[in-house]
């Protein structure tokens, strides 16, 4: 509200420095500054009414309130904006809140499915450990390559060594370079 009062008399002393800069309305600057007549007593007169402007002056001064009621309503139209945008921000902010709550929830998900991964793929290298050479290499033939390159990784170095002993070359020779680009 300060800065609406501010503004107005703002543009007011503006409008009467144009009148009075200008000679609008027979207004000059000496005249508005000049030390008022004194009677042949002495004494001042008593100010009278100002007399109605003319119409230039109404014309001015029905343009400033016509552009301060615009920025009234400008004034209006963007704390209006500014409710909504709080309130979209608002909206905005719960729905992140709710999208971070869905996503630690899915990351915790993914954590525990990994760990039973994990679990299983240990299970798996123990099993395949277990197993002789000949039996391992055998089973190891038949699985997909990147099964079989992730149990010979994770098996020690000699078990692995043996059990590609008695695969068949072609398939060796895959699984090697693979283990190779994953070491």
């Amino acid at each position: 509200m300060r800065n609406k009062i501010a503004a107005l008399v703002a543009i007011k002393a503006v409008v009467i420095l144009i009148l009075l800069a200008s000679g609008i309305g027979g207004l000059k600057v000496s005249d508005v500054f000049a030390e008022p007549a004194k009677d042949a007593h002495g004494v001042k007169p008593a100010v009278s009414e100002t007399k109605p402007g003319s119409g230039k002056e109404k014309s001015l001064l029905a343009a400033i309130n016509s552009r301060q009621g615009e920025l009234d309503q400008r004034d209006e139209e963007l704390k209006t904006r500014e409710e909504r945008l709080s309130v979209i921000k608002a909206d905005i902010d719960a729905r992140i809140a709710e999208l971070n709550k869905v996503h630690n929830r899915i990351e915790a998900f993914v954590k525990k499915i990994d760990e039973i991964n994990d679990e299983r793929v240990k299970k798996l290298v123990r099993i395949y450990e277990s197993m002789g050479p000949e039996e391992a290499a055998s089973r190891i033939e038949k699985l997909d390559e990147a099964m079989a390159v992730m149990i010979l990784a994770s098996v020690s170095e000699k078990k692995a060594a043996k059990i590609l002993g008695f695969v068949d070359v072609d398939k060796s020779v895959r699984l090697s370079r693979s283990l190779r680009v994953k070491d």
